[in-house]
């Protein structure tokens, strides 16, 4: 088999939320760049805060708590933001986040709800 087209590798690469291709091809660096004051920890957590206003897809709300966590950020940290944007974003949004965020936690929420009983 040969090389990938170059649109194969870039949308491969996206899939997979792959900074690279990101800071590569769009030069949109998602890490910290230069010296800013704000820790990487909390830089994630408002960076999955984003995410999650804007109405992301799960996918990109789990590379966000991945992101979070590599950062030090404990999973209730992560829910707290859940909380704290809930009033800017609103609860649709929240709510619509939860499945993505539980995901990337390692939680499935949706078969905490089917089974209540056996949290």
């Amino acid at each position: 088999m040969g090389q990938p087209a170059r649109y194969q590798e870039i949308l491969r690469r996206l899939a997979i939320m792959d900074d690279g291709v990101v800071q590569d091809q769009a030069a949109l660096g998602l890490g910290q760049a230069g010296r800013w004051v704000m820790d990487p920890k909390t830089a994630a957590l408002v960076q999955m805060g984003a995410l999650v206003a804007i109405g992301s897809p799960a996918v990109c709300l789990e590379w966000g708590v991945s992101r979070a966590l590599a950062a030090g950020a404990t999973e209730d940290e992560i829910t707290d933001v859940l909380l704290a944007v809930a009033a800017a974003a609103g609860l649709g949004r929240v709510v619509g986040a939860t499945v993505g965020v539980a995901d990337g936690l390692g939680y499935d929420v949706q078969a905490a709800l089917l089974a209540p009983d056996d949290r």
